[in-house]
């Protein structure tokens, strides 16, 4: 059953001091300010929702966004792996072309340094030699010196020299060749390759050889590279001349290989250690 509405009450307020004012009448429901308040209520929170719901579809786009750049963003990183990694293989692959073709040309580069030095086998470096010593005719004064100071014995014929030239520039300030403060290296090229090996032979056992109180050597000659090559064993020649053993004997052997005999035992060397270091070992066994 439902309930009825309780009728609106009405106090009867009079004045304290006993005035005579006319009475005033107060509501004891407050109904209407009551539906002020709920209308405000409601009004706030729609307001509200319409402030979330902008702010969220904000949210939302931004998040979107991310979202697609992200992608994006990944994608590149899939093609830039897929790029990296087919770099990597082309770098493998040439890595093991640039290895294979180092080798290859490290081969090559032997091959012509020996083909060089084989045209070279029938030369001979003549160093110390002064200048004009040889005239107008160089190739006729060395087939005539050179048994004369090694000795004719050591030939059993006639030398032969094909061919022969000074070496490089004059080292003289004002050009003469009298004055020349270090003669030019004589370059010959002997006909037969025998004599040739008479000729060194005959250089060695001879020891000094003089020309107007000058020392005259014979080297063979050699390629630039192969001359570096065999000049890393310097430093260990001069260690074994210091030592005096009459059983010791050294050289080098072609192409660059430093031989030593003590004893009547053969040590070959490739490297310049290892022929320090066999020095060093002889030093301590002679102290």
């Amino acid at each position: 059953m439902p309930t009825k509405p309780h009728p609106k009450t009405f106090k009867s307020t009079k004045p304290t001091d006993g005035s005579s004012s006319p009475t005033r009448l107060t509501s004891s429901n407050t109904s209407e300010e009551d539906t002020i308040s709920s209308g405000q209520i409601l009004n706030a929170i729609h307001t509200m929702k319409e402030d979330f719901v902008s702010r969220f579809d904000g949210l939302l786009g931004a998040i979107q966004g991310v979202q697609s750049e992200l992608k994006a963003l990944t994608g590149r990183m899939t093609e830039a792996e897929d790029r990296i990694s087919t770099n990597e293989d082309d770098l493998t692959s040439m890595k093991t072309q640039t290895s294979t073709m180092k080798a290859a040309m490290d081969e090559l580069v032997l091959k012509v340094d020996d083909l060089e030095n084989r045209a070279r086998r029938s030369n001979v470096r003549l160093v110390g030699l002064p200048e004009l010593t040889e005239g107008g005719d160089v190739c006729n004064f060395l087939e005539k010196w050179i048994p004369e100071a090694l000795g004719e014995m050591n030939f059993t014929g006639p030398l032969l020299i094909e061919r022969a030239h000074r070496v490089g520039r004059i080292n003289s300030k004002n050009g003469n060749q009298q004055t020349a403060a270090r003669p030019r290296v004589v370059v010959m090229k002997v006909l037969n390759y025998a004599d040739k090996v008479r000729v060194m032979k005959a250089g060695r056992s001879k020891g000094k050889i003089l020309v107007d109180d000058k020392n005259v050597m014979f080297f063979p000659d050699v390629s630039a590279d192969l001359l570096k090559r065999r000049k890393v064993f310097d430093s260990a020649k001069k260690e074994l001349a210091s030592l005096s053993n009459r059983d010791l004997r050294y050289g080098i052997i072609h192409p660059a290989t430093l031989l030593v005999t003590i004893k009547g035992r053969r040590h070959t060397f490739d490297t310049a250690s290892e022929a320090e270091a066999f020095v060093q070992e002889l030093k301590s066994e002679q102290s």
